[in-house]
């Protein structure tokens, strides 16, 4: 069976080393992988993973465009890359059509990290630019091991944002939001929107796991493991190990995330 990790992070080879050492010191997480782009394809070679999707953040409006740039020349099989957005930026419509431009099928924003809620009045010009160019946002959902509460996303600020922009393609990390599960399945399962499941075996039960992917459908779900902050090789495992038909592990290890990648 074919695979796409939708969920994982690597970091240019001249930083990569502060990097990892920032992270793995405040998210009091351990590290399956050195952070850099050989060690995501050798940990995908482990687990057997035909493709990974590289998730770059800009953490500041000056940023965005040298590493839209980076995440273009990076976007080559088996490793593709999304772009960013940050809130702050004045010129929006003509970075999300750059971003199209440049091949990058979506873009990644972290309401921690770059410190907004999804229904604020100045992120309303980054939706319409995203829909307008027929990009999909993938969003940090719910709790983040590095940010204390109370955090800037809940289940039903994303039920709302659907309800205000139908037409924006929605992807959430961790099930919907990180620890909120019961409102996740409550305020968000079966909504047209797209959820990963990027660190979160392990820290829900399999039960309720499969409430919301019974409840949402499997055809919305995207299989992720939050690289190397997870290992590849284990996660594929427990999620193999779940109870679920051939045609559900099918469209959840590889045919949801193909559709929205354009891969054939």
């Amino acid at each position: 069976m074919k695979i796409i990790d939708f969920h994982t992070h690597y970091f240019p080879d001249k930083i990569v080393k502060k990097a990892m050492s920032v992270l793995q010191d405040s998210a009091l997480v351990t590290a399956y992988a050195d952070g850099s782009l050989s060690g995501l394809r050798r940990s995908m070679e482990k687990a057997e993973i035909s493709i990974s999707l590289n998730l770059p953040l800009a953490t500041s409006p000056d940023s965005v465009r040298g590493l839209n740039r980076w995440a273009q020349l990076n976007n080559n099989a088996p490793v593709y890359s999304l772009g960013s957005i940050h809130p702050e930026c004045k010129n929006t419509d003509e970075l999300a059509c750059s971003i199209k431009d440049m091949g990058l099928k979506g873009i990644k924003m972290h309401p921690e990290y770059q410190e907004f809620n999804v229904l604020e009045k100045r992120l309303e010009k980054v939706w319409e630019a995203c829909v307008k160019h027929d990009l999909f946002v993938l969003l940090h959902a719910g709790g983040d091991l590095r940010f204390p509460p109370p955090f800037r996303s809940r289940p039903s600020d994303f039920a709302e944002l659907h309800k205000r922009f139908p037409k924006l393609r929605i992807v959430l990390a961790h099930l919907g939001s990180w620890k909120m599960w019961d409102e996740t399945e409550r305020e968000l399962a079966g909504l047209p929107i797209y959820m990963d499941m990027a660190f979160t075996p392990g820290f829900l039960p399999d039960e309720k796991i499969m409430s919301i992917i019974k409840k949402h459908g499997a055809d919305r779900i995207l299989f992720g493991t939050d690289s190397p902050w997870r290992d590849q090789a284990t996660e594929v495992k427990k999620v193999n190990s779940l109870p679920l038909s051939s045609t559900e592990k099918s469209m959840i290890f590889y045919k949801n995330a193909a559709k929205l990648l354009a891969i054939d």
